[in-house]
């Protein structure tokens, strides 16, 4: 964390090269928080790369609270997530989530078309909770942020991010009873 803090406080006097350390430490982070949100790898890498413009344009108004800069870059994820679902709406324009990685040939052993047909039912399984339980989920379980974190991004207190989890975990196995096995 100390690492962290020094690259942040760097990047805030304008070095170039410390924004990038924070970007490679942190891209892949933000870009599966976005593709599991949102369910297009097209889409997951344009909010990504919005994501750190933004940071990089507003890394001055960042403030240390002790806790990991990645609840930051996630915060702008998920805002610039919600605009988009929102321009969407007005666009008129219809989601391929039902098509997650269909441009992508899965070639391979039985094992790893098995393995994707499990992810592929469980991000869809999360897709169907309600918007704040499977944004736990993603955020506790998929970005392994703490409870802290959470309740820090979501914006509820622990105690009621253990709630949305504890529910999330009931629906998910109710809804993938048998298919997970």
């Amino acid at each position: 964390m100390e690492r962290v803090a020094a690259l942040v406080e760097l990047a805030q006097g304008g070095d170039a090269d410390a924004f990038g350390q924070l970007y490679e430490r942190y891209v892949d982070l933000v870009y599966r928080y976005v593709y599991v949100r949102v369910g297009s790898s097209h889409l997951a890498e344009d909010l990504t790369s919005e994501t750190f413009i933004r940071a990089l344009r507003r890394i001055d108004s960042f403030s240390w609270q002790g806790k990991d800069i990645a609840a930051w870059f996630v915060t702008i994820a998920r805002n610039l997530i919600t605009d988009n679902v929102k321009s969407a709406r007005f666009r008129m324009e219809v989601t391929t989530a039902d098509m997650i990685d269909a441009d992508r040939r899965v070639e391979g052993p039985e094992n790893e078309v098995l393995t994707h047909l499990r992810d592929t039912a469980l991000f869809e399984a999360i897709k169907a909770l309600r918007p704040e339980q499977g944004e736990c989920v993603v955020l506790r379980f998929l970005q392994g942020m703490s409870l802290a974190e959470t309740a820090l991004i979501i914006g509820k207190s622990e105690g009621a991010v253990k709630q949305l989890q504890l529910r999330a975990m009931r629906a998910l196995h109710r809804d993938l009873k048998g298919e997970m096995a």
